[in-house]
């Protein structure tokens, strides 16, 4: 992909300039079974992973694997997701590295004007094709490598693609230079919070994602799923970004919890470390996965900005009101299964978590969306509602939690012996999207 050049004119000169040095932000993950999941001893259907991006910056990738027992290897497909989600990133960020130069520039008002939307077309050009393509090619690479069992054979659908039993859906975000890259398919949720404690939720809402369907990578254009933010750092100053399934979503009793759980985690950053947070990360998870809370595998990854170090340095945190919105903490569990890595063993005394007052909601679980072309008309505006639903859940196994300062740049390698074959099916059952109905290309 060919990057333009550094532009003249006013704004692009000594602005541009060599990057800056930055220290690296650092990433907490936690991931928690949830209680309905260990009811029925099904697996931990999450997946979590962090890497270094570039040589300055880092990568988090979150994934839930649907539940539906058609989706029989979806853990798999989680994993995949995250795995092939961080390789994919870092060589987005190695294209961005190259050409720093450029995408360091300022305009006069200090945004970053061109570079931004040029960002934004690497994102969607490059980011999400790679990863759409290479989770499909190890799936299917999987799949030959070891068949489907007759057991597993039982719980497909006649006509089900081998990509269904994947299904899974992922998020990410790449902090690199003055850039956090988000890109989201399916639910879940990704808050950002500024140093004033504001809750900003820079990825688009899909209206397709009603809290009763979601959206796949083994749906038929997973492409035009997928939903881009480019924030520019420099411009919007911000001190963490949440990336969570909706176990952890789902967990809160009030809708307008990203603003609550912002204005918490700001006022915890300036007056904690990231050791303490570090231990209460694994309880907030376990507390929300619970039967008290939304009873569904959560796992989160929390990028934390080397900017939360001069709130603590400052002596100030964001809420001023002494501990956050109390009216909205509940006071953490501490899991038996979650032991933080990487950080020292002394225990830390368990203080009021940012989640609100947890309770599991009784709302159905999301299906995967579908879209069938034989039903569409020629003309008007594209159905974006589900002809058929089927309900599936989604659900991890373990219990983690690391703080991640990767020290390598290793780009994992993933098979492809299969060839690179590519699924042309067109779904017709209840559990992802039928059909091509947006074509092969971008969004």
């Amino acid at each position: 992909m060919t990057l333009p050049g550094p532009a003249g004119g006013p704004g692009s000169g000594s602005a541009a300039g060599p990057p800056r040095a930055k220290q690296p932000w650092l990433v907490l993950t936690a991931s928690e079974r949830g209680a309905s999941h260990v009811a029925i001893k099904s697996p931990n259907q999450d997946a979590v992973a962090t890497e270094r991006a570039g040589t300055c910056g880092i990568v988090a990738a979150v994934a839930d694997g649907h539940g539906h027992s058609r989706h029989l290897r979806s853990a798999r497909g989680s994993r995949l997701a995250v795995k092939i989600g961080c390789q994919a990133a870092q060589q987005l960020a190695d294209q961005i590295e190259e050409n720093s130069e450029f995408f360091s520039q300022r305009a006069a008002d200090g945004t970053a004007g061109g570079p931004a939307s040029e960002v934004a077309r690497l994102a969607e050009e490059f980011l999400v094709p790679a990863i759409i393509e290479r989770w499909r090619d190890a799936a299917l690479a999987d799949v030959e490598a070891d068949p489907f069992t007759e057991a597993e054979q039982g719980l497909r659908h006649p006509g089900d693609d081998a990509l269904i039993a994947y299904g899974s859906t992922l998020l990410i975000g790449i902090a690199l230079l003055d850039w956090l890259i988000l890109a989201q398919i399916g639910d879940g949720d990704v808050v950002a919070v500024r140093s004033d404690g504001q809750a900003v939720q820079p990825v688009p809402d899909d209206p397709q994602l009603d809290g009763l369907v979601t959206t796949s990578l083994c749906g038929a254009d997973p492409q035009s799923d997928f939903r881009i933010a480019v924030v520019d750092s420099a411009h919007e100053r911000l001190i963490a970004v949440l990336l969570a399934t909706d176990g952890y979503g789902n967990a809160q009793v009030i809708e307008a919890w990203p603003g609550a759980f912002s204005k918490d985690l700001a006022w915890m950053l300036g007056e904690r470390d990231l050791q303490w947070l570090a231990s209460q990360l694994p309880a907030w998870a376990a507390r929300c996965a619970s039967a008290d809370g939304s009873a569904d595998d959560t796992t989160v990854a929390l990028l934390v900005s080397a900017a939360a170090s001069v709130l603590r340095a400052n002596g100030a945190g964001a809420t001023g009101s002494g501990n956050g919105s109390e009216d909205t903490t509940i006071p953490a569990i501490r899991h038996g299964d979650t032991v933080p890595a990487q950080i020292p063993a002394e225990r830390q005394p368990i203080e009021p978590a940012t989640m609100r007052h947890l309770a599991h909601r009784a709302a159905p679980e999301p299906v995967i969306l579908e879209r069938v072309a034989t039903t569409r008309s020629g003309d008007g505006p594209a159905h974006h509602g589900p002809d058929t639903t089927e309900l599936v859940s989604h659900e991890p196994e373990t219990t983690e939690l690391v703080i991640h300062e990767p020290a390598t740049n290793e780009i994992p390698k993933l098979p492809r012996e299969h060839g690179g074959a590519e699924n042309k099916a067109g779904w017709t059952d209840d559990d992802h999207r039928a059909g091509d109905d947006h074509g092969s290309g971008g969004r």
